[in-house]
């Protein structure tokens, strides 16, 4: 199994006329997870489509587990026997038994029969649903239902496993335990891509974060979404200050009294010690400086805003 589990340069998916993802371009290495983050229509759901083989891309290109994704979806088993799906909706068999269900996809996945057995008790007993083996599926509430989905995606082994907003609707005990799983899955080397709608869920799990609206807002690391929103600046002073200041564009006013003046700057690094700078040049008494950096949410609506 190659290093990088996703390759891809350029994924373009339209439907007649409508783009719904443009020009997607990035890598997933083993042991990693990369979370899509938009709001509802942004395009995550066609992306994970396209990357697992069921739809395929009207331009560009991608390897998926080494192997090529080809224009055709009937022709993407290879990557599909790679691949683990837990999508939005469970899809199961509601009335046939939570054992037969995943001895069903077992058999789909083309596990041999002793296999079949083994994995689908050893996957009820890991999800906690050993004793409601023999229950139809449509008795199970929504959280047991998606235990069972990630069983079902887990039956083959697979490297790379796509999850769909899978904490919608959980409640926080079962949220836990899924984000548990996620980080034992990537310490055994598997590779996830996590569609989710919480922020806090992909700063706490993700190693990429991609913000999309059709075309990618924001490509990076969670820490480097939140640092590269800029900050408010309060700068007191001991007397009113009595000039006026020409700002650079980096740098805004907000507000101030007299004595307690607020900006907003764009880099922190660079533009607080410049402030300061021309401040005290205009002749302002600094007693103190605080800043308040914008967390990942001020960040992600700003880019959705300019978007």
């Amino acid at each position: 199994m190659p290093t990088s589990l996703i390759e891809a340069s350029g994924l373009t998916r339209r439907f007649d006329q409508r783009v719904a993802v443009d020009s997607l371009s990035f890598t997933l290495g083993a042991g990693q997870a990369l979370a899509l983050l938009g709001p509802n229509g942004a395009g995550k759901t066609t992306t994970m489509r396209m990357l697992c083989g069921l739809l395929a891309p009207s331009s560009g290109s991608a390897r998926i587990c080494g192997h090529a994704l080809a224009k055709d979806e009937r022709e993407n088993d290879q990557i599909r026997a790679h691949c683990g799906i837990v999508p939005e909706a469970a899809g199961f068999y509601e009335r046939l038994s939570a054992i037969d269900n995943l001895r069903f996809f077992a058999g789909l996945q083309g596990l041999a029969r002793p296999l079949i057995e083994a994995r689908s008790s050893q996957a009820l007993a890991r999800f906690g649903l050993s004793e409601r083996s023999a229950d139809r599926t449509g008795t199970f509430s929504k959280g047991m239902k998606q235990r069972l989905s990630l069983a079902r995606a887990l039956l083959h082994e697979p490297q790379l496993v796509f999850l769909d907003e899978p904490t919608a609707g959980l409640d926080p005990k079962a949220t836990a335990d899924l984000h548990a799983l996620i980080r034992e899955l990537k310490a055994g080397g598997t590779g996830i891509v996590l569609s989710t709608h919480s922020l806090e869920e992909a700063e706490e799990l993700a190693d990429e974060i991609l913000v999309l609206d059709t075309r990618v807002l924001f490509q990076g690391r969670p820490a480097d979404l939140a640092a590269d929103s800029g900050c408010e600046v309060e700068i007191g002073l001991a007397c009113p200050l009595t000039l006026t200041l020409a700002l650079p564009q980096a740098i805004s006013a907000l507000s101030g009294d007299g004595l307690a003046l607020r900006f907003r700057v764009d880099q922190p690094s660079r533009d607080i010690p410049e402030l300061v700078r021309m401040l005290i040049a205009a002749g302002a008494h600094i007693v103190h400086v605080g800043q308040h950096k914008r967390g990942l949410r001020e960040r992600y609506l700003q880019l959705l805003g300019k978007r």
